[in-house]
């Protein structure tokens, strides 16, 4: 990790810490407020990590293999998806993914889900360390809004950028 990334991960985390810390003192820290504070929190200090990091993200775990699409689709991941354009979700982030429709700008869309799934993956992981933690001290409410959010902010968009890459992958297939 270069000196930029290795600021941003360290001032980045204290950050979320410090902002998390400051809205739990005023909404109580088993608030669906300070839950949802941590979550967002995170994503920005994630998206500034990633983005001077730059991390390779080749590996085989990216390859969406054959039987993922269908169990995506029973949970429910194209609701979701729904859901996001709902929201205003999918409007808000569009000039972070750089496709405009196009076969050429389809490399630079996977790039995006997978920088989207790794994020989401780190975040999905401490999360679940902060449930954890919110269960060790009995703070029920803390550890259900927690894990409620960390499913719906972390969980299903992994699932959905796997989604969208079966999709991607499948026309780069046709393509060749």
């Amino acid at each position: 990790m270069h000196g930029r990334a290795m600021i941003i991960g360290v001032g980045g985390a204290a950050a979320v810490v410090a902002v998390t810390w400051a809205v739990g003192a005023v909404t109580g820290f088993g608030s669906f407020a300070t839950a949802w504070t941590v979550h967002f929190a995170m994503m920005a200090w994630m998206s500034g990590l990633l983005d001077a990091a730059r991390p390779g993200l080749r590996g085989d775990w990216f390859r969406v293999r054959a039987w993922e699409p269908g169990v995506y689709r029973r949970a429910g991941v194209w609701w979701y998806m729904r859901l996001l354009r709902a929201v205003g979700w999918e409007r808000l982030n569009r000039a972070g993914r750089r496709f405009d429709g196009t076969r050429e700008s389809l490399p630079a869309f996977d790039l995006a889900t997978r920088r989207s799934e790794l994020a989401h993956l780190v975040l999905a992981a401490i999360g679940t360390v902060l449930v954890v933690v919110a269960v060790a001290f009995r703070s029920w409410g803390a550890a259900g809004w927690l894990a409620v959010l960390n499913v719906v902010l972390h969980c299903y968009p992994v699932l959905l950028q796997r989604a969208v890459r079966f999709r991607l992958q499948r026309l780069a297939r046709v393509r060749t």
